[in-house]
């Protein structure tokens, strides 16, 4: 088990202008990380104009950089994560759709990544649009595409995983139903086991459940509240399409079911961690354990906090 950062931990700080890339591989070196993932919403890894930088064809001299980083300063890099809308495009749009994840593919094999996670559909949905009737609608061709991403990484001897993830793409049965009907010897799962508390399951109830098809595993922390006003939120219109996520103040998430979560520092937050990390170490998992961290707070020492928790936790779990 390799314990690290998604680069997408600091990725507050390089918006901002505070840290290049250069600088977040640099840190992760004094955290003492050993891998990372590389997240394209989070790296400029593609040729898009200036405001739009994420949007464009991949950008491979970029992706050479990043390994000579990733050589320089021995962080490995243990996977590329890169989100779509595949499964919900129409019949015209998927093939081109098809072939521009192709595209990411041969970008993670660029990077030197063993493995690719690949939404199959955006992060957060309308509340009207997550039930299981949307999602039985959605579900076959969100198989047909993992199938052909699965096939097309397997000439390259890589894994193609799914996040839990967001309000749609997210629950034990949902993601275990997608993953068993796939059906393909590299196809599997980025387990987030702080994701789960969007949908408002049990997060010991979700790691349970997936830990045997988890071929990576993000650490994540969140608060989580029932009451807007107590955070501090002036008005809050419900779960809309154009904003769900959104509250006026802070950096608040809207569950499913109408909760409220921030991102935390790991173990300072309200999930059972310990137990998770505990249940983790028990199943015997061997890949790479990273923290995502997403709160407010200031990202590189957030960072080392969440990571030294996870570590000593670790620690405490292979003592019992």
């Amino acid at each position: 088990m390799r314990t690290g950062l998604s680069i997408y931990s600091l990725w507050n700080a390089w918006r901002k202008g505070l840290m290049t890339v250069e600088e977040e591989f640099a840190a992760m070196r004094e955290m003492g990380c050993e891998a990372t993932e590389i997240a394209n919403f989070a790296v400029p890894l593609h040729k898009g104009p200036k405001g739009a930088e994420f949007k464009g064809p991949p950008d491979f001299e970029m992706a050479k950089r990043f390994v000579e980083l990733s050589e320089q300063y021995q962080v490995p890099i243990g996977a590329y994560s890169c989100g779509s809308n595949i499964a919900r495009v129409s019949r015209e749009e998927y093939p081109v759709m098809l072939e521009r994840l192709y595209a990411e593919i041969e970008l993670a094999r660029a990077l030197k990544a063993p493995l690719i996670r690949i939404d199959l559909v955006t992060v957060m949905a309308g509340r009207d649009e997550v039930g299981v009737e949307a999602f039985d609608a959605m579900f076959p061709q969100a198989v047909e595409a993992a199938r052909a991403l699965a096939d097309y990484a397997k000439q390259y001897d890589m894994w193609v995983t799914v996040e839990n993830h967001g309000t749609f793409m997210n629950g034990a049965d949902r993601v275990r139903k997608l993953i068993k009907a796939v059906d393909r010897e590299n196809y599997g799962l980025t387990m987030d086991i702080g994701n789960t508390v969007c949908v408002d399951e049990d997060p010991m109830v979700l790691a349970s459940e997936l830990i045997d098809l988890a071929k990576e595993i993000h650490v994540k922390d969140f608060y989580i509240r029932n009451d807007p006003y107590a955070i501090g939120a002036k008005y809050v219109d419900g779960y809309t399409v154009a904003d769900p996520s959104v509250l006026g103040n802070g950096s608040w998430l809207t569950t499913k079911h109408q909760r409220y979560l921030r991102g935390a520092i790991v173990g300072h937050g309200d999930l059972p961690m310990k137990d998770l990390i505990s249940l983790i170490v028990r199943s015997g998992f061997d890949g790479d354990v990273l923290i995502e961290f997403e709160g407010m707070e200031e990202p590189v020492l957030a960072s080392q906090i969440s990571l030294n928790n996870l570590r000593q936790m670790i620690r405490m779990a292979e003592k019992k």
